[in-house]
């Protein structure tokens, strides 16, 4: 088996652009390159490894190598603007011109950093009019064809002729959204998942039930604070778990969501909550909480049947060999019975649905019981628990550490330990871990205070960044989630798939790299970049007064959808007035009320003015730093 450095025989400039995550990339000529203006719009696929499908990963509707061909056709065909063909050939062609799609032999040629195989790895060949792409999986090429496409986006749409091998260090190179807090689209949430594919994540922890932090919520009793379950159930008597039948995924629309990353190479990890952050829960039946309301009492009689209850509903629905049973934040007085809980929950799902469960690591202080070994612990935080002694004591654990990990979106309270977490996800601390200038993190980095104690990496699974809704639905928009994690995940997803033997980031250029990628990853746009418009003309997009000569007309279409950062949009009026789209609607109101509406189930009251007022808005006075402060909460059924 082989480790995926491969050395340079030719050095690499230091202010040269990278793909993210880097690639170690052998010239072969400095007079040769593929151009996509000269290449045949074909892509030929080894009929042997076309029905192939991985088994290794975590998903349970792996792609075939034929459906990844069938996505990079379309990310090519939107690249190049042009229609690509694909062939499927009983050997690949020696001569002919075009992108070549193959099975790297000996398949167990690469293997991640702690000896396994993997069918992650690849092998990238470029010559004069061809490029050829060999994985040791279906996943393996899937990943050669991302490094294609970016070194395409940073080269003018043509690569020096040379060769990559490559493969990760980590299985687990992944992002959690928190959507029990905050609701989100669909298309959001597919869109999400093709931008984190881009930069080589492999999981996408979707984070489905939570509630407002009892400690500081808004000056309302208990039963009327913010909580979500962001998943429909079919069964009708679960439904009171719902609070609102529109910020809710159904069963189908949980299938398109997963099959959509499956055809990515990204798996979705579902979390459903308990025994803490359970509101959804407890507002249904408050016979079953402690004290604290959102704490389930363990010991009634009919909690664990109705949390059974609960799994046995959507077990069917993930198609993923892992789910995550959060049990995080529970009252440490009752020990045993969390571990029971637990393990009795671990059981339970096992042997109904043969799935794995992980948990977030808390640190329950029994003296009689202890947590499965079966059972992945995803550490978050010290205090909580020990990736060190986790190690010792032979537990599988995944780095989520949140001096790292968390960001928590447009919020700034202090969370358990004094430092608030970061509005956006702070890349200075993987590119300097532990404030060391230059030490770049890797998933087996957890302490950044006692710098020599780390886990044995051996029992290090990988890492997920995570991005917390601690302020509710209220405090952002959709697209300023994105925002704040969009630097975050191919800094993140770069520093997991290399880990202490692949290449590192190049700090000098790390910024315009994100920013070149980012701006033109494929298949989504998030960034709303407007077709045919370039974001650096100067003067205004668009203009517009309606005419005094003819009172009759009522509105004027503008037709340029929605726009991305950064922008301003001037408004001077003197009446009422509705500005329209399908993402938001912005409106004046008779009464003066100024209130922007994203499309996403909530009211923002953006400011109250006089009618007559003259209004200058600043659509930056909603940035990631004041929307909290300028608006308040109404929920629309």
């Amino acid at each position: 088996m082989k480790w995926h450095l491969f050395i340079l025989t030719t050095s690499v400039l230091a202010s040269a652009l990278q793909t993210l995550p880097p690639v170690q990339f052998a010239r072969h000529s400095h007079l040769e390159e593929f151009s996509l203006a000269s290449t045949d719009r074909v892509i030929y696929l080894e009929e042997d490894f076309s029905e192939w499908k991985d088994q290794d990963g975590l998903t349970l509707i792996p792609p075939s190598t034929s459906q990844f061909a069938g996505t990079f056709r379309d990310d090519l065909q939107q690249l190049t603007n042009s229609s690509w063909n694909i062939r499927t050939v009983k050997e690949l062609p020696e001569h002919a011109s075009g992108i070549f799609l193959g099975r790297l032999k000996p398949q167990n040629y690469f293997t991640y950093e702690d000896g396994t195989a993997t069918e992650e790895g690849y092998e990238v060949v470029v010559g004069m009019d061809r490029v050829s792409i060999l994985g040791s999986g279906a996943r393996g090429m899937w990943w050669g064809t991302r490094t294609i496409l970016q070194q395409l986006v940073l080269n003018s749409h043509s690569i020096p002729a040379g060769r990559v091998e490559d493969a990760p260090a980590y299985a687990t190179r992944g992002f959690m959204l928190d959507a029990g807090r905050k609701w989100y689209t669909l298309d959001y949430l597919k869109d999400l998942c093709t931008y984190a594919s881009f930069f080589k994540l492999s999981e996408f922890h979707y984070h489905a039930t939570d509630n407002y932090p009892l400690s500081r919520g808004p000056n309302v009793t208990w039963d009327q604070v913010y909580s979500q379950f962001a998943l429909r159930p079919e069964n009708p008597e679960l439904m009171p778990l719902v609070q609102r039948l529109n910020e809710t995924l159904s069963r189908s629309e949980f299938d398109d969501f997963q099959n959509h990353c499956a055809q990515r190479g990204v798996t979705v990890i579902p979390e459903i909550e308990a025994p803490g952050h359970c509101l959804s829960v407890t507002k249904w039946k408050p016979e079953l909480a402690l004290d604290q309301q959102d704490l389930l009492n363990l010991s009634h009689p009919e909690t664990i049947p109705l949390v059974k209850s609960i799994w046995t509903e959507f077990l069917p629905w993930f198609c993923t060999k892992e789910i995550h049973i959060g049990a995080d934040e529970y009252d440490s007085t009752l020990a045993d019975d969390y571990i029971s809980f637990v393990n009795e929950m671990s059981q339970f799902i096992h042997q109904t649905h043969q799935k794995r469960i992980r948990i977030w690591g808390t640190y329950e202080p029994s003296e009689t019981q202890s947590i499965h070994k079966n059972i992945t612990i995803q550490h978050w935080q010290y205090g909580q628990s020990d990736p060190m002694m986790l190690a010792q004591n032979g537990y599988q654990i995944i780095n989520s550490e949140d001096w790292w990990a968390y960001l928590s979106l447009k919020n700034d309270h202090v969370p358990i330990t004094p430092a608030p977490y970061p509005q956006f996800f702070n890349t200075a601390r993987v590119l300097n871990f532990a404030d060391v200038e230059g030490w770049q993190w890797t998933p087996q980095l957890f302490n950044p205070v006692n710098k020599t104690e780390q886990p044995d990496s051996n029992a290090v699974r990988g890492a997920i960044m995570a991005a917390w809704n601690d302020n509710g639905p209220d405090a952002t928009t959709q697209l300023e989630a994105y925002y704040a994690i969009r630097n975050g995940i191919p800094v993140v997803g770069s520093r997991a798939w290399s880990g202490n033997v692949g290449p590192r980031l190049i700090a000098l250029t790390l910024d315009e790299s994100i920013e070149r990628l980012t701006r033109h990853a494929i298949g989504q746009n998030l960034d709303r970049k407007l077709s045919h418009v370039s974001d650096h003309l100067p003067g205004p997009l668009f203009s517009w007064t309606k005419p005094h000569s003819d009172p009759s007309q009522q509105g004027h279409q503008i037709g340029l959808g929605s726009k991305g950062m950064n922008y301003t949009m001037r408004l001077d009026t003197n009446g009422i007035f509705t500005i329209e789209s399908k993402d938001a609607t912005l409106a004046l109101s008779e009464d003066g009320q100024l209130t922007f509406l994203p499309m996403v189930g909530h009211t923002h009251f953006a400011r109250s003015r006089k009618l007559m007022d003259s209004i200058l808005l600043s659509l930056e006075e909603f940035g990631p730093t004041r929307l909290a402060r300028l608006i308040k909460l109404s929920t629309s059924l």
